[in-house]
């Protein structure tokens, strides 16, 4: 029975907490109409993941979208890079390895380990810069969605306690309302 009761009594607390969209200019609170202004998250997040950078531009962090393309400059440099070199010396130790005493003049400067050893560290290299381009993919789609959240947070330097006495309708049956008091902490 207590814990029913318990139950019920958050669930009445639940129903009668309301959000509220605020922005401080100054010493001054301005409230803002979520329905007039929205800066959506999800189409932060969209944005960036059609085009890497343009959820940040969408959320006026102009200067991430260059440091986003030269990492994928980078990234895509290396990949290439790496793949090249694999490739050589793939191709290299394919000859080595094949029963025709003909193409052991290829690459004459390495050892047949040595091909196989540098094969498979370019093969590595080339497979871990593919990760870190995904992972950045993924950064720059989850900086673009908490930055649209963080977009109306307001930084002050205002940090205040108050305490005000407040009467709102109740969400029950008839035309009743209550009193309570509100304690508005503001950082």
């Amino acid at each position: 029975m207590r814990n029913a009761f318990l139950f019920i009594t958050i669930l009445f607390i639940g129903l009668n907490v309301k959000a509220q969209t605020v922005q401080y200019n100054g010493n001054k609170v301005v409230e803002i109409d979520s329905s007039i202004y929205s800066h959506s998250p999800k189409k932060a997040a969209i944005m960036s993941a059609i085009l890497p950078g343009l959820g940040q531009v969408y959320n006026k962090k102009y200067w991430k979208a260059p440091i986003i393309y030269a990492g994928f400059g980078v990234l895509t440099y290396n990949i290439i890079k790496n793949n090249k070199g694999y490739i050589e010396f793939r191709d290299a130790y394919r000859a080595r390895v094949d029963s025709d005493p003909n193409n052991n003049n290829i690459k004459p400067e390495y050892t047949t380990d040595n091909l196989r050893v540098i094969k498979n560290l370019y093969w590595k290299n080339r497979d871990l810069m593919i990760i870190l381009t995904a992972t950045l993919y993924a950064l720059n789609i989850l900086d673009a969605t908490v930055d649209a959240h963080f977009f109306t947070y307001d930084i002050s330097d205002d940090l205040s306690l108050n305490i005000s006495p407040v009467i709102e309708p109740s969400m029950g049956f008839g035309h009743s309302s209550t009193s309570a008091i509100c304690f508005s902490l503001n950082f």
